[in-house]
């Protein structure tokens, strides 16, 4: 991200296939990945909980406790029924008929605009002070 405008390349959208709801962990954020539903995310999220990006996943199986009673290729299996997608922002319609139209702004009547006569019932030192006077 840089200037305050996201930059999707940061971010991954994962859709978990699997069959069941995958929890993970990264930077003490809990990620729940329910079946079918899209979660973006960083990469660097990613790449720690399904090891997005590296060819070693050995510590992403552990951590996420498919070894346990699995082979390395069952887990393999169950990470290709997950699909990682690149993330886009809805484009706004700006169409012409959704713009509205600003009207001019209506000139106000005597907004404290000097008519030229001068009020002498008080001289600047009598209405100079401090928020205390008030």
């Amino acid at each position: 991200m840089n200037d305050g405008i996201l930059d999707t390349s940061d971010y991954v959208r994962v859709v978990n296939n699997t069959g069941v709801d995958i929890k993970g962990m990264y930077d003490g954020k809990v990620y729940l990945f329910k079946v079918g539903a899209p979660t973006d995310l960083h990469v660097m999220a990613a790449r720690h909980i399904f090891c997005f990006g590296l060819d070693n996943k050995t510590n992403c199986f552990h951590r996420l406790g498919w070894l346990e009673g699995r082979t390395y290729d069952q887990a393999m299996d169950m990470l290709n029924a997950i699909s990682f997608e690149e993330v886009t922002l809805p484009v706004p319609d700006i169409s012409p008929k959704k713009r509205t139209k600003i009207s001019k702004p209506t000139p106000l009547v005597n907004a404290g605009v000097d008519d030229g006569e001068e009020d002498s019932s008080s001289s600047p030192s009598e209405t100079t002070g401090t928020f205390g006077d008030l």
